[in-house]
C-alpha cells in the first residue's frame, strides 16, 4: 500500500514499527489497536449514561469482542490502519470531562489525517468557540512539528500532495465506501466531474445542519456522529475501515434501546450492526475489485454501494426520530448521559408553598384542596 499520511504519522508510528520483524510489529500494532477499541466502547458508556462501575467494565470487555466483528474493524485489523485511534482521539472531545481541553484531540487527530478536519466545523456551527480554537491550534501544532522533524517532506505533503486523493486507489473500486465511489460506479466516471463537487456540497451543508439541530435539542452526541457520517458521505475516498466511525453510535443505540425497552430501535440497530458486519456484495457475487466496476447491474450497485446508503439513510430519518424523543433544551448540553429531556409540563417544584394554581380558566371548576 501507498503511503498517504502527513509525514508526523509515519514517524510517530511507523519509523519506530520498522524496527521490529514483521510479525512483531503487526502483534504490537492490532494488541494497541483493539486497547484503543476498547478504550472507545468504554467512553461511549459513559456518555450513554452508564455509571456502575462492575457494569461498565463487563460491557466494555463484551462490546470490545462483538465490534471485532464488525467489517470496519476487521479491515482496520487486518490493513494495519490507524483509524481507531483517530476515532478515541475525537471521541475524548466529547465526554463530559473535556473541560478547557476540548478540541485538542480533534486537532491532533486531524494533524495525522486531515478527515476530521470536519469536526472543527461543527465546533464552529454549534459555537464552542474555545473548543475550536484548541482545534485549529493542535492541529497547526502537528503541522508546526512535521515541518521540523522532517521539512522537505511535509512541504511536499501540504504544498500539494494532500489535494491528491487518487493516490489512495482508483475512486470506483467496490471497497470506497463514500458518494464518491458510489457515483463513479453508478456513472461510469473515473474523473470528478464539477456537478459532483455541488452534490457533494449539497450534502456536506445538510449533514451538518442536521448535527447542528442534534445539539440545539441537547443531543449532542448525535451531533457528532452525524458530522462523523457527513465526512464519510462526502470525502473522496472512504474505505470500509473509514467506517469505524460508526461504532460509537451502534453502541449509544444499543443502550438508549435497552433502557427505553424500545423494541423498534433494538430492531433498527440490529439491522445497523448486520450491515456494517456482513460484506454483502461478496456473498452475491461481486468481487471485492472488480475489473470493470461501472459494469455492474443497477441491483448489484445498490448492494455495493450500502455504507453510503445507509448513511443518507440516517441523516434523512434520523432528524425525525431525534424531534420525537428530544426537545429543544434552552442550554444545549455537551453531551448526553443517558436519558433525554422528558416530555410533558415541568413538574411543579418541591418547596412549591401552594399547589393549587391561583387562577382558574372560565367556567372550570376550580380544583379541590389536598386534605
Amino acid at each position: 500500500m501507498p503511503y498517504l499520511y502527513p509525514p508526523l504519522t509515519a514517524m510517530a508510528f511507523f519509523v519506530p514499527l520498522s524496527y521490529l520483524p514483521a510479525g512483531a510489529a503487526a502483534l504490537v500494532w492490532n494488541t494497541v489497536s483493539l486497547v484503543a477499541l476498547g478504550a472507545v466502547v468504554w467512553l461511549t458508556l459513559g456518555i450513554a449514561g452508564i455509571r456502575d462501575g462492575k457494569a461498565k467494565v463487563a460491557l466494555t470487555l463484551a462490546g470490545l469482542i462483538l465490534a471485532t466483528c464488525l467489517l470496519p474493524v476487521r479491515v482496520q485489523l487486518i490493513a494495519g490502519q490507524i483509524n481507531m485511534f483517530l476515532l478515541l482521539l475525537v471521541l475524548m472531545d466529547f465526554r463530559r470531562s473535556a473541560g478547557k481541553w476540548r478540541g485538542i484531540g480533534i486537532g491532533i487527530a486531524a494533524g495525522l489525517k486531515i478527515t476530521p478536519l470536519i469536526f472543527i466545523a461543527y465546533l464552529v456551527i454549534t459555537r464552542r468557540w474555545g473548543a475550536a480554537r484548541n482545534a485549529v491550534a493542535a492541529f497547526m501544532a502537528t503541522v508546526a512539528v512535521g515541518f521540523l522533524l522532517a521539512p522537505a517532506d511535509s512541504a511536499t505533503y501540504w504544498g500539494g500532495l494532500v489535494f491528491h486523493s487518487s493516490r489512495a486507489g482508483g475512486v470506483f473500486d467496490t471497497p470506497n465506501q463514500s458518494l464518491s465511489g458510489a457515483l463513479a460506479r453508478v456513472l461510469s466516471g473515473e474523473q470528478f466531474a464539477n456537478w459532483w463537487l455541488v452534490v457533494l456540497g449539497v450534502v456536506a451543508v445538510y449533514g451538518l445542519a442536521v448535527a447542528a439541530w442534534a445539539f440545539r435539542r441537547g443531543a449532542d452526541f448525535l451531533g457528532f456522529s452525524a458530522t462523523a457520517v457527513t465526512g464519510l458521505l462526502v470525502s473522496p475516498i472512504s474505505w470500509e475501515h473509514h467506517w469505524v466511525y460508526v461504532i460509537p453510535l451502534l453502541i449509544w443505540l444499543t443502550v438508549w434501546a435497552h433502557r427505553r425497552r424500545a423494541r423498534a430501535v433494538a430492531a433498527v440497530t440490529a439491522v445497523l450492526v448486520a450491515v456494517f458486519t456482513v460484506r454483502v456484495f461478496m456473498l452475491l457475487g461481486i468481487e471485492e475489485s472488480p475489473p470493470a466496476p461501472m459494469a455492474l447491474a443497477a441491483w448489484e450497485q445498490v448492494i455495493a454501494a450500502m455504507f453510503p446508503l445507509t448513511g443518507l439513510l440516517l441523516l434523512l430519518l434520523g432528524p425525525l426520530w431525534v424531534r420525537r424523543h428530544f426537545e429543544p433544551a434552552s442550554a444545549p448540553r455537551d453531551f448526553i448521559a443517558g436519558d433525554p429531556p422528558q416530555h410533558g409540563p415541568t413538574p411543579p417544584r418541591e418547596d412549591a408553598a401552594d399547589p393549587v394554581p391561583d387562577r382558574v380558566p372560565a367556567g372550570a371548576a376550580p380544583p379541590s384542596r389536598p386534605a
